[in-house]
C-alpha cells in the first residue's frame, strides 16, 4: 500500500480559512494572506523600469499596482495583514536586485508621515526595507526624516502632490551610495522629495525601487529585467 502524500500547505491553509476565515486579500479565496493562484501570478512578472518627470535616477518597479497590489498593499499597511510582509519585502528585494548596486550600498526607505505611523502602530515601509535589505545582504540606514510639512497625498493630482510634498523630508549625510526603496510609486512626488533631501545632504543615490508603479501610462523609457541578469 502507498503511503499517502499529504500537502501540508494546503491543510493549514484550508484550516486557517475554516477557523480563522483566512482569505486571499485579492480575490477572497481561502488563503493565508494570498492564495496559490494570485501569488503565482504576482510572482510571475518580471521587473521593469520606469520613469517619473524629475527623477533622474533608474527606477524599477517589481508590478504593476493593479490589479494585485492595490489589495494587497492596504490589506498590509492599513488592515493588519502583517503575514504579507515576506511576499512584498521579496518583491521589493527582486526590483533591488535589478539595479547596478554597488558593494559599500544601503537601503534607506522613504519615510511615512509620524502621524500615519502612530494611527497604523507600525513604520511599514521600514518594515519592508529592512526585510528587503535582509534579503539582499545589504545594510539599512534610516537617513531621512518626515516633517510635519506635506500632508496626505490621497486626492491630490501630480503637480498638487510634488507641492505638497516640497520641503517635508530632511536628510543626514552618509558616506556611501544609496539606494531608495517605497512600497508604491504613484506621481513620483514622494521619490523626488526623498532624492532632494539625500542630495541636498551630499549622499550618493544610485537609484530606486518600489514594489509596484501605481500608472505605468508615465513610463517613457521602460526595459523589463529577467532573473540573473540584474542591471542588463
Amino acid at each position: 500500500m502507498l503511503p499517502t502524500v499529504v500537502d501540508v500547505r494546503a491543510s493549514v491553509v484550508s484550516a486557517a480559512h475554516l477557523f480563522l476565515g483566512a482569505e486571499c486579500a485579492v480575490c477572497q479565496q481561502p488563503g493565508w494572506g494570498t492564495c496559490d493562484v494570485c501569488r503565482d501570478a504576482l510572482t510571475a512578472v518580471v521587473p521593469f523600469e520606469f520613469h517619473r518627470p524629475g527623477l533622474d535616477i533608474t527606477l524599477v518597479a517589481a508590478n504593476n499596482y493593479r490589479p494585485h497590489l492595490e489589495k494587497l498593499v492596504p490589506a498590509f499597511k492599513d488592515d493588519g495583514a502583517l503575514h504579507l510582509a515576506p511576499l512584498l519585502a521579496r518583491r521589493l528585494a527582486l526590483a533591488v536586485g535589478c539595479l547596478i548596486v554597488p558593494e559599500a550600498a544601503c537601503i534607506v526607505s522613504v519615510p511615512s508621515l509620524a502621524a500615519a505611523i502612530r494611527a497604523r502602530g507600525l513604520d511599514h515601509g521600514a518594515v519592508l526595507a529592512t526585510r528587503a535589505a535582509r534579503l539582499l545582504g545589504l545594510p539599512r540606514r534610516s537617513l531621512l526624516v518626515r516633517s510635519v510639512v506635506g500632508l496626505d497625498q490621497r486626492g491630490l493630482g501630480a503637480a498638487g502632490r510634488r507641492q505638497n510634498m516640497a520641503g517635508s523630508m530632511r536628510a543626514r549625510g552618509h558616506n556611501g551610495p544609496v539606494v531608495l526603496v517605497d512600497d508604491v510609486c504613484t506621481t513620483g512626488a514622494s521619490l523626488f522629495e526623498a532624492v532632494r533631501a539625500l542630495c541636498d545632504a551630499g549622499v550618493d543615490v544610485v537609484g530606486a525601487a518600489v514594489v509596484g508603479d501605481a500608472d505605468r501610462r508615465q513610463t517613457t523609457r521602460e526595459r523589463d529585467f529577467h532573473p540573473g541578469c540584474p542591471g542588463s
